[in-house]
């Protein structure tokens, strides 16, 4: 058997409490700029151009970032690592995109879905 035979599932809810209206305005404006969209296989993905042109040292990825305070400090910790979170729930998002906003973070990319 592969992972052809079992497709994934996400279980529960990609949203929880209703979101207040200062994140609910950051999913809307800044995830979208934030977003990073994959390429199609085989196609390789482009980390500058990922992330505006800008070369990185190094590229982390975090899958499962809950609330974001762990990839948060990490971006601030280490500026010159490119970081990619992974992260289905729209709630956790919206709170890391709030300390992306507060602490001028550019060096995070967000995958809005199932890291795996």
């Amino acid at each position: 058997m592969n992972d052809s035979d079992h497709p994934r599932r996400l279980h529960g809810r990609k949203r929880g409490r209703k979101l207040r209206a200062g994140l609910a305005e950051l999913v809307d404006t800044l995830l979208p700029r934030l977003t990073l969209r994959l390429p199609q296989p085989p196609q390789r993905l482009d980390v500058a151009e990922a992330f505006g042109g800008r070369v990185f040292q190094d590229l982390w990825v975090e899958i499962g970032f809950g609330a974001g305070e762990h990839l948060a400090w990490q971006a601030h910790t280490h500026p010159e690592v490119a970081l990619i979170g992974c992260e289905p729930f729209v709630n956790g998002i919206a709170t890391l995109l709030r300390d992306i906003e507060a602490e001028g973070l550019a060096n995070i990319r967000i995958y809005p879905d199932d890291g795996r």
